[in-house]
């Protein structure tokens, strides 16, 4: 997208729709602006841009897969603090402007494929904005025009159903795959992203009508059956494939997370165009050391590579529950050195390794983080390119949909999976079809204890890739709450295994660096014995019933978070998978209903 056209539609869209969210908002009807626009395929072209709503994320939030260090909105569930009455109102301000788009677009003049991809463009913002709704909600209304205030009755009607919302959600990116045009830009949307977006909800709705029996929605399947034809339309129309380009000394997979242009990078289809001077940034800051760190459940999930070649799981390795953060990294799949910092990791203007934060659990995240230039390291000053959409994905989407299917096969799994395994810097041992569902590894099947599919092992193992691929791009929760697995959020995360108390090296410069111990008398004793550089640096951790952490085992274990142990979370199910309706806006509309599984 160009950064001119950008600024001009940004404008546009405060000046036709202003920034209200307001769900009584309407246009003037006798506004001059409204009747001297729209009446070219460049009028749809500018205000259809100042509607884009995508973007990147660069962590996991909360799930399983980080320590989390600060409040969320799925604390307060689990801790029973959110209410009808404490949760915020849904806005409507951005499908108002949409549908306000979508009434107008058909009155230009021109050629008829341009006004109609432009209109599939709409339909398509409109299709993913109302999902999230969905993904939320469950039963929302459903308007497909812009209302005036003089529409009462729809203004005031109660909610549609999930089933009638989401097939017109279905039949909005039927129309954009079917009228939107192709194009080469990665920072425009074009037909492949309404096909992504397809696939994407399909899949979605799919699982989460298959694992949400409370629903009583059990067409499951024709949803996972458009998951693998708009996947499949990318895998065989498209030129798209697994990145094998480094940057510079950074082997591929790491160069989709760390680079200032991914313009032409075979993987990304959508790519968030970050640029410095023209101050789209973001904050490497916020990922690295600032508010949580990954779990090690999320670093034992990762692969371990035996002498002999072969990927197994970490938990098979002996001793592997008392591996210290100096032990852990050793033969295993080099992806998580790329999304955990690794021992010795050093930004070029540092004199020493970076230090990790033991206190939010010893495993910082650097995936999306450089080791250099140092001036991204201000706040919120990052300027690489994000991955918004990339072609991992899209293969991932076409594994999961055919296993709940029960229909993968090994020339399936050779096309996706193993397409991802094999990228340079990666290069895993080929995943085996009949492995997956003949000896299945039990720590995945015993997390994944819902699966129903003939091919239950493959279901479990392609949810294992998943989390390994995508880890910290925002995909884990809602991939939790669609398998019916947010029970697996209760388990407070844990962090680096500790042996004991006393001072450590925990970065592996040789120095000691953090010490344990349970009183400062303690911990003064031990300071005798640190050398004149080990004083440097060290610092210390009293674990007392003041500390911010504690050990698994009292004297020794792994890290937790004393708040988060002492916050004796709880998943009530079907009830946290939805949102409650906030009784605000049932005051302004009686007819609503509260959502019935959170109705008393």
């Amino acid at each position: 997208m160009k950064t001119a056209k950008y600024i001009t539609l940004s404008m546009l869209g405060l000046t036709m729709m202003g920034c209200n969210d307001s769900f009584l908002d309407r246009f003037p009807e006798d506004s001059l602006t409204e009747k001297s626009f729209f009446k070219s395929v460049s009028d749809l072209e500018t205000y259809a841009y100042g509607l884009y709503n995508w973007g990147a994320s660069t962590t996991d939030g909360v799930s399983d897969n980080v320590i989390y260090c600060e409040a969320s909105s799925v604390f307060d569930k689990m801790n029973g603090q959110l209410t009808p009455e404490e949760v915020g109102q849904w806005g409507w301000g951005t499908l108002r402007s949409i549908n306000f788009f979508l009434a107008r677009a058909p009155q230009a003049t021109g050629n008829e494929a341009d006004i109609n991809h432009f209109i599939g463009l709409g339909r398509l913002y409109r299709a993913k904005e109302y999902y999230g709704k969905v993904q939320s909600y469950s039963d929302v209304p459903w308007y497909s025009k812009d209302l005036q205030t003089t529409d009462t009755e729809e203004l005031y009607k109660t909610q549609d159903p999930r089933a009638l919302v989401v097939d017109s959600i279905m039949a909005d990116l039927d129309f954009a795959v079917k009228n939107m045009k192709d194009g080469n830009s990665k920072t425009e949307i074009y037909k492949v992203v309404a096909l992504a977006e397809q696939a994407r909800i399909a899949l979605n709705e799919g699982t989460f009508r298959k694992y949400h029996p409370e629903l009583e929605l059990n067409d499951y399947d024709r949803f996972l059956e458009l998951a693998v034809q708009a996947s499949e339309t990318i895998m065989n129309n498209y030129d798209y494939e697994i990145s094998n380009v480094p940057n510079g000394s950074m082997p591929p997979y790491r160069a989709l997370f760390s680079s200032l242009d991914l313009s032409t990078n075979p993987e990304v289809i959508l790519v968030m165009d970050n640029d410095k001077n023209l101050g789209r940034t973001y904050g490497i800051g916020t990922i690295f050391n600032y508010n949580h760190s990954i779990s090690r459940d999320l670093m034992e999930d990762y692969l371990y590579i035996t002498e002999d070649g072969k990927a197994v799981p970490f938990h098979t390795v002996p001793g592997y529950e008392t591996m210290t953060v100096t032990e852990v990294y050793k033969n295993r799949d080099p992806r998580m050195a790329e999304t955990l910092m690794p021992i010795g990791w050093q930004r070029e203007w540092d004199k020493m390794p970076a230090q990790q934060k033991m206190e939010f659990g010893g495993y910082p995240q650097v995936k999306f983080c450089l080791d250099t230039p140092q001036d991204m390291w201000q706040w919120g000053t990052a300027y690489c390119d994000l991955p918004i959409l990339r072609y991992a994905t899209i293969l991932l989407i076409n594994a999961e949909a055919k296993a709940e299917l029960g229909i993968l096969t090994q020339e399936d799994l050779d096309k996706t999976i193993n397409k991802i395994r094999g990228r340079v810097g990666v290069e895993l041992p080929p995943a085996k079809l009949d492995e997956w569902l003949n000896n299945p590894d039990p720590v995945q099947m015993a997390r994944y204890s819902n699966i129903k599919s003939t091919q239950a092992g493959a279901v479990a193992e392609v949810r294992h890739e998943r989390r390994i691929e995508l880890a910290c791009e925002g995909y884990r929760y809602n991939d939790l709450m669609r398998w019916g697995c947010a029970k697996l959020l209760e388990k407070v995360p844990e962090g680096a295994y500790i042996p004991g108390y006393g001072y450590m090296d925990t970065n592996g410069d040789g120095v000691k660096d953090v010490g344990f111990f349970p009183d400062s008398e303690s911990a003064n004793e031990a300071k005798k014995d640190l050398t004149e550089e080990d004083l440097k640096n060290v610092s210390t951790q009293i674990i007392d019933d003041k500390s911010p952490i504690m050990f698994s085992e009292g004297d020794h274990g792994h890290i937790l978070r004393t708040s988060q142990v002492q916050a004796n979370w709880e998943w009530i199910e079907p009830k946290y998978y939805y949102t409650p309706i906030s009784v605000r806006d049932i005051n302004i509309n009686p007819n609503l209903k509260q959502n019935k599984f959170w109705a008393e």
